[in-house]
């Protein structure tokens, strides 16, 4: 099987295109794949498929390193796109793609930051689990945002208080720990559901800029700082929600699966 490793802020990704070749990836082999010791290693893996769907240019489907498929990936997104121009199978400057959350726009700027359109964020409630307070937002998968300075949590405890809050949710939830720098700034660092803690999610900064700048404590549009470094986030709580940010490539290459049966 032929695969690219790539990496979106950090957030890393296989990508296999499975448009006339279906590779039978179960969720154990997908559990295995990812596996940083055993495996290539990665964040999620991302598959392009055909879509069925009128005036739809691709299917994008996404699984966690736990095998796991999930509805949305916003540095995945990035990444997806950067690939179809790598290896030219669209020449449109905006991609119309396919996902279980439903349909995404992905285009690039002049400086090659690859702007993601996520649709509409749905900020559905607000809730106390066990004394912490959090925001439960909906942008395409499932946020539970916590403003750590209304919390006053300390890290130490961020992976027991995620697992927690994950514990609470019958399909898991991705948990985000979120503080405000500044009017154009906040800081992130993002326990996925599947996959623990990862240096960014794209979705996840949607997430908690939509409640930041919801509750005002920011103004649009948002840089979004986290370990593998910073993405921009656009939302006049009017429109869609937009993500932007950098893509690449790492490398390329196969792998023998019948070596993981």
């Amino acid at each position: 099987m032929k695969f690219t490793k790539m990496q979106g802020t950090g957030n890393d990704f296989i990508v296999i295109d499975q448009r006339e070749k279906q590779f039978g990836l179960s969720k154990s082999l997908i559990k295995r794949l990812s596996d940083r010791h055993f495996g290539i290693g990665f964040d999620q893996l991302l598959i392009l498929e055909k879509s069925n769907s009128n005036n739809v240019d691709f299917k994008y489907r996404i699984f966690n390193s736990d095998g796991g498929e999930v509805e949305q990936c916003g540095n995945g997104a990035r990444c997806f796109y950067k690939y179809i121009k790598k290896y030219q199978l669209s020449s449109k400057s905006t991609i119309q793609v396919e996902t279980k959350s439903g349909i995404i726009l992905l285009s690039e700027n002049s400086e090659g930051m690859v702007k993601v359109d996520m649709g509409m964020p749905v900020i559905k409630d607000t809730i106390n689990n066990n004394g912490i307070s959090y925001d439960h937002v909906s942008i395409g998968n499932p946020h539970a945002v916590i403003n750590l300075r209304e919390n006053n949590i300390l890290e130490e405890n961020f992976r027991e208080i995620s697992l927690n809050i994950q514990s609470s949710w019958e399909d898991g939830i991705n948990v985000g720990f979120m503080s405000v720098i500044d009017k154009s700034s906040i800081r992130l660092k993002v326990f996925e559901r599947g996959s623990g803690f990862t240096m960014a999610c794209g979705s996840g900064a949607c997430a908690a800029a939509a409640v930041a700048i919801s509750k005002k404590n920011v103004e649009t549009p948002v840089n979004v700082h986290m370990d593998g470094g910073i993405v921009k986030i656009d939302w006049d709580m009017k429109n869609t929600i937009t993500l932007s940010g950098s893509a690449e490539i790492s490398f390329e290459g196969d792998i023998n699966l019948a070596e993981y049966s």
